[in-house]
């Protein structure tokens, strides 16, 4: 699991040190506060690990290209030094730790062309998935070799949600956990997730659908169960969700949430999720408040600026009651404060 991340003077940043708990972890926000900088920079610095361990060379400067080949391809800045804060030092900094393993750590300058790290030996992490925003299971056919082909505008964090779905499903004993991993969906929701080639179909009560002729909303649940029933999501596994409610129904919504509760309670899946969903992040609150002994460990963590200050600063508490700032329940009172204003006028 990933333990700590540590940041000075990285992107809207200038200093933050968030402690994670094994469980699910929440970032709500206002949009540019550092949501998606915070997965992509722990996504992007594991996925610099993992080469690493694969890399034939095995030393200082071959960590810190690799540090910086994944911090570009999953920011995609015009240079490196773009990703430093503005108004700080001139020089970023990020440090993750992970319990019992290890730490990575590397820094970079505004001017700097490469990062800089003191790292040089594999740290033991677990298995990690990111699935960002836009669905892929309609872009699937053909996006890898576009991709490695093409400059195109998706950042590097779609491909590699490709390359996880474009692993082989699991057989025998290895699959029916899977199945049992889903079940909060399969319960609700007689589907079938299949490949053919390049194509996904979903099945739905017996019928067959072309994935990309369903709904958004519903792809994104079919990507989620096929990353299960191919092993890319098992026990273990470190989740990295961008905007999971984006383009679904609520009624998905709370099942992804029951999904998620299952994962990491029984699966031992450690998750972060960035989210602006009621729903979702207040379901999530809930089950940490009143149905602890069936909830995992939880932790929200509230990113925000100060009035006058451009740098984000971080709280966090086992619960959305505990944070001081929520502009997700901010938005909703004001909407409850607009309708109760209109009823008035018209008694």
């Amino acid at each position: 699991m990933v333990k700590d991340l540590y940041l000075s003077d990285f992107t809207c940043f200038a200093k933050a040190n968030l402690h994670f708990c094994k469980g699910i972890n929440v970032f709500i926000g206002r949009n540019g506060t550092g949501k998606t900088h915070i997965l992509k920079c722990l996504a992007a610095s594991m996925k610099a690990n993992a080469a690493f361990a694969r890399s034939e060379t095995k030393s200082k400067d071959k960590f810190g290209d690799l540090f910086t080949e994944k911090l570009r391809g999953y920011f995609k800045p015009d240079a490196l030094g773009h990703l430093v804060n503005k108004s700080g030092t001139g020089a970023a900094t990020v440090r993750i730790s992970f319990p019992k393993t290890g730490t990575l750590e590397y820094s970079f300058g505004e001017k700097a062309s490469l990062a800089k790290t003191d790292n040089n030996a594999y740290i033991e992490q677990p298995h990690f998935v990111y699935i960002p925003p836009r669905e892929m299971l309609s872009l699937f056919d053909g996006f890898i070799s576009l991709y490695e082909k093409r400059e195109i505008s998706f950042d590097e964090t779609y491909l590699d949600l490709a390359k996880a779905l474009d692993v082989a499903p699991l057989r025998n004993a290895a699959l029916q956990e899977a199945h049992n991993m889903l079940s909060p969906v399969l319960a609700k929701w007689n589907i079938e997730v299949v490949r053919r080639g390049n194509q996904f179909y979903v099945m739905e009560h017996g019928k067959e659908y072309e994935a990309h002729l369903l709904a958004e909303g519903l792809r994104k649940v079919a990507t989620i169960i096929y990353l299960c029933i191919n092993g890319e999501i098992t026990r273990g596994t470190t989740l990295l969700w961008d905007e999971p409610e984006s383009n679904m129904n609520p009624a998905l919504i709370s099942v992804i949430v029951d999904l998620l509760i299952e994962l990491s309670k029984e699966y031992g899946v450690q998750m972060f999720l960035s989210t602006h969903d009621y729903l979702l992040s207040h379901k999530l609150s809930m089950m940490a408040e009143y149905a602890t002994s069936d909830s995992p460990e939880m932790r929200f963590f509230s990113l925000y600026k100060k009035s006058g200050e451009d740098s984000v600063t971080v709280e966090s508490a086992e619960t959305l009651m505990g944070v001081s700032h929520n502009p997700i329940l901010d938005e909703y009172s004001a909407f409850f404060d607009l309708e109760n204003e209109f009823m008035s006028k018209i008694q």
